[in-house]
């Protein structure tokens, strides 16, 4: 047996306590879930437990069979919510990143063992391609396979399945199932509270730094987790979920911000394509991994080409502008930044500078503060690494840096990917706030709870071609919503080929059982 004890792990961030005394003892043999709301100390937990963090005090440590491990974290692999892989490598090379051999470049893998892991994750397919031509969800899975490959006591998974689909996760689970019943120690967070459910034995919530409560067995529910994350303490204001189409529509304007008409991808992503972004309206894009969703969203936010029915390039109109947000805050943050120049990096000299038209620091500071008391940001300091925050806490600032653009669009993909009960409430809030200020936002959605909780419209699409919109209007509840969904991405012209596709330039395995 393993066992995984902390006793009294603290962690300060300026005036932030991340972690306040924590204690943790875990054995092997069993999924452990790791819950809390954005800022409990999840991350800062899992940092530590990789070597990426140092404690202020209090003790970690590892026992085997044959004795204690003397540097914990080389016996632990990490699997991140945004995959830590090199783009310019192939799947192969990726999976001997770290092992290889000697100075010449031996690689130490076995090559047996690393396409039986790559065909266990359904990747096979892509051993010789490079990550930068593959999609996020194929990314991700080569990192699963990277952990699977190392000799680790310790498995943490960090949202491992945000990017696959629920056949994906399934899989998942069950490789989980197996290190666990291997005898090693495998630890989930996941803000997916079904995902505790599924397959944990025993939930560990935090709160405030520190282990709040256990739930056991039989008990775990995501009731009972819910109940113990959504919990407030004395002054605090609980969020309130409010469904999109409950509220009143707030654009009478008549003209659209951004009128698409038989718009296409110059890869062929999509096409036939026309659609009209209206004021106060947030418009959600549907459909799975290869239906073109994503591009469209990406081509919107004009991070990817897209032409008009004659073959010429399309732009916004005029002064129409808009501002893009990816899925992965690897491409949205700058880690080396503090959160208040994160919140001011895409403004310019106009809105910055003085009268100089030099960089104002007064005026940045002055900003920031605003920016964190606007856009809900929870921090012990604008002065403090962006890094520092929870994921929730990031996405507000990346998403509030954007708004402060003034821009007219605001295009974001899987805009709470990894955020607590907490933070997308307030994200969810914010975007309406936007859209009622006369602006358009785009979401690509892979979740229909999502898709419930923030659209006014849902535009699905599969093969390349929008197959179906929905007025949220007319949706009561999320099985509605759910089987209208199924109902037309399983339009006969919707289905999906077998095997490895190109899809606008990137690989996607969503097809692949």
């Amino acid at each position: 047996m393993i066992r995984l004890t902390g006793k009294g792990i603290t962690k300060r961030y300026g005036a932030t306590r991340a972690l306040n005394g924590l204690d943790l003892d875990i054995s092997s043999g069993s999924i452990i879930g790791i819950a809390g709301p954005n800022g409990a100390g999840k991350s800062t937990l899992m940092r530590m437990l990789a070597g990426e963090e140092q404690a202020d005090s209090g003790d970690i440590t590892l026992l085997r069979p044959d004795g204690p491990v003397a540097d914990v974290w080389r016996r632990v692999a990490v699997v991140h919510q945004e995959p830590h892989v090199w783009p310019n490598m192939t799947v192969e090379q990726n999976l001997a990143v770290g092992r290889e051999g000697n100075w010449f470049g031996r690689i130490a893998v076995d090559p047996a063992a690393a396409k039986a892991v790559l065909t266990r994750l359904g990747i096979a397919a892509f051993a010789h391609y490079e990550l930068a031509d593959l999609s996020l969800a194929v990314q991700q899975r080569v990192e699963i396979a990277r952990a699977m490959l190392s000799d680790a006591d310790v498995y943490l998974f960090d949202e491992p399945n945000s990017a696959l689909t629920e056949q994906e996760s399934e899989a998942l689970f069950t490789t989980m199932g197996e290190l666990a019943a291997d005898g090693r120690i495998v630890l989930l967070i996941t803000h997916r509270l079904n995902d505790f459910v599924r397959c944990c034995d025993r939930v560990l919530v935090l709160r405030d730094g520190r282990i709040s409560a256990e739930i056991n067995g039989a008990e775990i529910s995501e009731t009972a987790i819910a109940a113990h994350l959504t919990a407030s303490h004395a002054g605090d204001k609980k969020p309130e979920a409010v469904r999109a189409s409950a509220r009143s529509a707030s654009g009478q304007a008549l003209s659209p911000v951004w009128r698409l008409s038989n718009c296409a991808d110059r890869l062929n992503a999509f096409r036939d394509i026309s659609m009209d972004l209206m004021p106060g309206r947030i418009i959600a894009l549907s459909g799975v991994e290869g239906s073109g969703a994503r591009e469209l969203a990406q081509a919107i936010g004009a991070f990817r080409p897209m032409c008009e029915a004659d073959g010429r390039s399309l732009t916004p109109r005029g002064r129409t502008t808009v501002s893009y947000l990816a899925a992965s805050r690897r491409h949205t943050v700058f880690h080396n930044m503090s959160v208040g120049e994160n919140l001011a990096a895409r403004l310019g000299l106009g809105a910055l500078g003085g009268a100089t038209k030099l960089l104002d620091p007064a005026r940045l500071e002055a900003l920031a503060r605003q920016g964190v008391a606007r856009y809900r940001v929870k921090t012990g300091s604008i002065e403090h690494p962006i890094t520092s925050l929870s994921g929730g806490n990031q996405q507000k600032v990346v998403l509030g840096a954007s708004m402060e653009e003034n821009t007219d669009i605001v295009v974001i993909e899987e805009p709470t990917r990894g955020v607590d009960i907490s933070s997308k409430a307030d994200i969810y809030e914010l975007l309406r706030d936007f859209a009622a200020q006369g602006r358009s936002v785009v979401v690509f959605c892979t979740e229909v709870q999502e898709i419930f909780d923030v659209a006014d419209e849902v535009v699905v699409l599969a093969r390349g071609r929008i197959v179906g919109r929905i007025d949220m209007a007319t949706i009561d509840d999320i099985p509605a919503l759910g089987e209208q969904l199924a109902r037309f991405e399983s339009l006969p012209d919707a289905t999906v080929s077998s095997g490895p596709a190109a899809i606008g330039g990137k690989l996607t395995a969503g097809a692949l059982g």
